[in-house]
């Protein structure tokens, strides 16, 4: 398939109208941060020391401090037992960072969120040529809302990978809609270098190169099924590598995965993962937890609306959506943890896209949708610039 020229923010007036729409975003989360941190009364104290607390950005919170670590001084010695450290952190948005700390001076905190900016802003134009080429809804414009007030939106203008990820995944769909595998698998690989999670965007190339982009004559052909098995396995790679690489380059092989075991969210054997899931869900009603604090629900209900999504956009003739989807959902489940599905799932840009689809011809449907997003957009970012996690 031919591409129009690459979508840069500031090539053509639709891109510059995009642009100032990304600008007019950010500033108002900002001002909204800015009421709820400084004005409202009652935000929890921050968890950092003093000093730290004061320089940190509004959207610069919790991860944010490890990634500080590294965009400042890299990875340090391996910890002691039993102690959380930035090695459980991925790699590429922290050392994005970093180059431009080391650069220009500016400081880590707001180095981070320079890189975050710059990745969302180089983002959206890409997401907005993919709603164009699948022409559902016609107005790709009006995509546009289902990711940028989604509930966990936010994240995408803050000092989290999640701008990164996005941009990586964009692009890896980009270099292989024009035929390029090599692109396809270098992004990927990149993907992999941002989070854990990125290894499911795997699945999703692979379809989409096996049954999206060859007719059946040459679905079977080893032409087609060795690049489709290389797409498959990139983000993977991207994981791996550094899951072990960490630890070969600070001496002790296995220093990642021993990091993770130090965090409370830490993930179970895989065999183990589906059980540890619904049992955790379990307990939660069980207790009452559910009653005092149903924003604990949310994740389970997305894992629902990411199956459903995948049902439709399989029988919808977009294989490598349900591909994503599905491989997106089977992580946590297969883990045996929740924490992180609501951010993980705005990067999915399927998951907006399909929403935008299904509800563009129910307009009551859609905006009671875009308001209900829009209200747990505000309640989540109020959260998170009050320092209470949000994941």
């Amino acid at each position: 398939m031919q591409l129009r020229p690459f979508p840069w923010p500031w090539s053509g007036p639709e891109f510059r109208r995009l642009t100032r729409a990304a600008f007019l975003w950010i500033a108002l989360l900002l001002a909204w941060g800015f009421v709820q941190h400084d004005l409202v009364p009652g935000a929890a104290p921050s968890p950092w020391q003093p000093g730290i607390a004061a320089e940190a950005p509004l959207y610069a919170r919790f991860d944010t401090g490890w990634y500080r670590d590294i965009a400042r001084d890299g990875y340090g010695p391996p910890p002691p037992p039993g102690r959380e450290s930035e090695h459980a952190f991925f790699p590429l948005y922290p050392f994005l960072a970093r180059a431009v700390h080391l650069a220009t001076g500016l400081g880590a905190f707001r180095s981070l969120l320079l890189v975050s900016w710059a990745a969302f802003l180089l983002a959206l134009p890409l997401f907005l040529e993919e709603a164009r080429r699948r022409g559902v809804p016609e107005d790709p414009w009006r995509a546009l809302p289902f990711l940028l007030l989604y509930p966990s939106a936010f994240f995408l203008q803050s000092a989290y990978s999640d701008a990164v990820f996005f941009l990586a995944a964009l692009l890896a769909f980009r270099a292989l809609r024009s035929g390029s595998v090599a692109g396809a698998v270098v992004f990927g690989f990149l993907a992999g270098l941002c989070r854990a999670p990125g290894a499911a965007l795997g699945p999703a190339l692979a379809v989409a190169w096996w049954l999206e982009e060859n007719g059946p004559a040459v679905r079977w052909r080893l032409r087609t099924l060795a690049p489709a098995a290389l797409l498959g396995v990139a983000p993977l790679a991207g994981a791996l590598s550094y899951m072990f690489g960490i630890g070969l380059v600070k001496g002790e092989p296995g220093l990642f995965f021993r990091v993770m075991a130090a965090w409370p969210e830490r993930v179970t054997s895989a065999s183990g993962g589906p059980a540890a899931f619904v049992g955790r869900l379990a307990e939660r009603v069980s207790s009452g937890e559910v009653l005092r604090h149903p924003g604990l629900l949310v994740p389970y209900a997305l894992v629902l609306l990411l199956l459903g999504l995948a049902a439709l956009q399989f029988r919808a003739g977009r294989p490598s959506d349900a591909a994503w989807m599905t491989a997106l959902v089977a992580m946590p489940v297969l883990t045996g943890t929740d924490a992180g599905i609501p951010r993980y799932t705005l990067t999915v840009f399927p998951v907006t896209l399909s929403l935008a689809a299904l509800l563009d011809g129910r307009p009551r449907l859609r905006l009671a949708w875009l308001a209900g997003s829009t209200l747990l957009l505000l309640y989540y970012s109020a959260k998170f610039v009050r320092w209470n996690f949000v994941s």
